[in-house]
């Protein structure tokens, strides 16, 4: 019976998403975006606290994110909202926000961040900005 429980439990913590405003491990780190698609509108994240930001390509963005191992989830985000000079740029932008808005889980050292779907698929790679 205990081993049941036990399992219900761990079962239920697995599927839980992250506490929303939780310190993130992410946090003080920035990202550019490692995709020869995307150039020259090189998209970045930069992490702080509970909160992501960073360039999507045409415009400014901020989120609220959570984040509890490789689970990792971007709140609704919000962009600036200047027309791209570029139609390159305005399809950077479009790429970005579907990657971010799709995001389950990210895998990260200190030099690459990539971020997954829910089935694990890669949605964006990106290097360390240092």
């Amino acid at each position: 019976m205990r081993a049941l429980v036990l399992a219900a439990a761990l079962a239920a913590c697995a599927t839980q998403p992250p506490t929303p405003g939780a310190a993130i491990h992410l946090s003080g780190t920035s990202w550019i975006m490692d995709d020869a698609d995307a150039s020259p509108h090189f998209p970045t994240i930069r992490f702080e606290d509970a909160r992501a930001s960073g360039f999507d390509g045409c415009n400014s963005w901020f989120a609220a994110v959570t984040q509890e191992g490789e689970v990792l989830r971007f709140g609704p985000i919000a962009t600036t909202r200047r027309a791209c000079q570029a139609e390159s740029a305005g399809a950077v932008e479009r790429r970005f926000l579907a990657a971010l808005g799709a995001t389950r889980y990210g895998h990260y050292d200190q030099e690459v961040l990539v971020l997954l779907d829910g089935e694990q698929h890669q949605l964006g790679r990106f290097n360390a900005d240092r």
